[in-house]
């Protein structure tokens, strides 16, 4: 299965740590969390694994006193002998059992030589329900995310994704070409695991539709199985309709042309932005570090992965490789993919947000901290000279520095302000978004 490969390095950066908490490895149903855990079980002598899905897995942490004794009991119930000093204990499905998610803080005050890791989706959802109460303090949590391109280039095409790592390879104008075919191609399919497995076996993207309703219908079913009735409904709407906005900034009240009231949507979008299904830009007006977000302002929409938004709106093969990125879904999908692959970067909980003028229509995509700056991200075509919100901007900003992505090849502008100040345009082709961090400093370090 293709998967992220940086929470391996998390995990084992984790695993050799001192004073190590029990990890809950939070993520979206189907972006492989337990694939993940499995895979890095071969760095332990023993691997213990439960299912809380399964009700005799579950009574195990049922009515224990200590941490120590729920690991004697488990160790019973397995028929093994074991040094815990390098074992791995895997708690998966751990939504389905309050008394589990309790018992990771005795793990960790009774037990400090044991590895535990725990797994669920929705979590959120669940700990909604009567008796859910999370061991502030005692866990640490690591997000999983679908694949980004690189992590897709990697899976496909190793040698390519060897060489995408030189810069002199980029500049030759066939391999941007190469280059940017793939990045469409995965801008189409998605970063799903098993999406990504599936298409890259066969080729055929007929073969995903399954595996995309099939992902969808159980985020409906666990939330209609694990909310009440009252709250399921709206939770069910959002998670439909969610990426026919993906995006475009929304309003609560009457989302998705429903009846609904602006309190109910909000709720259930803090639900499902918490589970990691939905993520929501907020505006700012800032220019430089810190960000401060007008929380009474519109937030922009987006989807845990693109492949699924575009399953959702309906796109069928005539978005092919050949297709512009920068045209599609009025330009909607390339949002939605920039701003996933800046998720898939984040080891600490995700945030995004854009920019707009405190008066006036003016807006930029995203604003996106680095080191001491706020750099500005316009996602579109066209010449520099119209890109008038990034001109407003840059008139305020405490740096030279900003960047568009598109399709085109990498190119650096100096352009002149009315103020008649100057400032740097990078603009990025697709394909370096999987190296953010990496291009912007290059850019900078050229433009200084």
């Amino acid at each position: 299965m293709v998967i992220k490969r940086n929470i391996e390095s998390e995990l084992l950066r984790w695993k050799n740590a001192e004073n190590r908490k029990p990890v809950i490895l939070r993520g979206a149903r189907q972006v492989g969390k337990t694939f993940v855990v499995n895979r890095f079980a071969v760095n332990f002598e023993n691997f213990i694994d439960v299912n809380l899905e399964r009700p005799r897995d579950r009574e195990l942490f049922e009515n224990f006193n200590t941490g120590r004794e729920l690991v004697e009991r488990v160790l019973l119930y397995k028929g093994i002998s074991v040094n815990l000093n390098n074992t791995l204990l895997f708690i998966d499905e751990i939504q389905h059992s309050a008394e589990a998610i309790r018992a990771l803080r005795y793990l960790y005050e009774d037990v400090k030589e044991l590895n535990v890791i725990a797994a669920g989706s929705l979590l959120e959802v669940f700990s909604k329900r009567e008796g859910f109460s999370f061991p502030v303090g005692r866990v640490k949590n690591l997000y999983l995310y679908p694949v980004n391109f690189l992590e897709y280039l990697k899976a496909k095409n190793p040698p390519l994704a060897e060489k995408f790592a030189s810069m002199d390879f980029l500049k030759d104008t066939k391999n941007h070409d190469l280059l940017l075919r793939q990045f469409n191609e995965y801008a189409f399919v998605g970063g799903m695991p098993e999406a990504l497995t599936i298409y890259l076996k066969t080729g055929s993207y007929s073969m995903l539709k399954e595996i995309y309703d099939a992902i969808f219908m159980g985020y409906l079913e666990d939330v209609e199985k694990y909310s009440n009735l009252a709250k399921a409904k709206y939770l069910t709407h959002t998670i439909d309709r969610a990426p026919l906005y993906a995006g475009q900034r929304i309003t609560y009240e009457k989302f998705g042309e429903s009846s609904y009231r602006s309190r109910e949507i909000k709720e259930a979008f803090d639900v499902l932005e918490r589970a990691l299904i939905v993520y929501r830009a907020r505006p700012s007006t800032s220019t430089q570090i810190p960000i401060i977000e007008k929380m009474r302002k519109a937030p922009k929409l987006f989807f845990l992965d693109v492949g699924l938004t575009n399953y959702r709106i309906g796109f069928k093969e005539f978005f092919n490789s050949k297709t512009s990125l920068d045209n599609v879904y009025q330009g909607k999908i390339s949002e939605q993919v920039v701003a996933q692959e800046i998720i898939s970067q984040r080891e600490v909980y995700p945030s995004l947000n854009f920019w707009t003028r405190e008066k006036g229509a003016a807006e930029i995509d995203f604003l996106y901290p680095f080191k001491e700056f706020v750099i500005p991200i316009e996602v579109k075509s066209g010449k520099a000279g119209k890109l008038k919100s990034l001109i407003q901007f840059m008139e305020k900003s405490n740096h030279p520095y900003a960047v568009r992505i598109y399709s085109g090849r990498s190119r650096i502008d100096q352009i002149k302000l009315p103020s008649g100040k100057f400032f740097f345009l990078y603009s990025m082709p697709y394909y370096l978004l999987s190296r953010l961090d990496e291009a912007i400093d290059q850019f900078i370090s050229q433009s200084s």
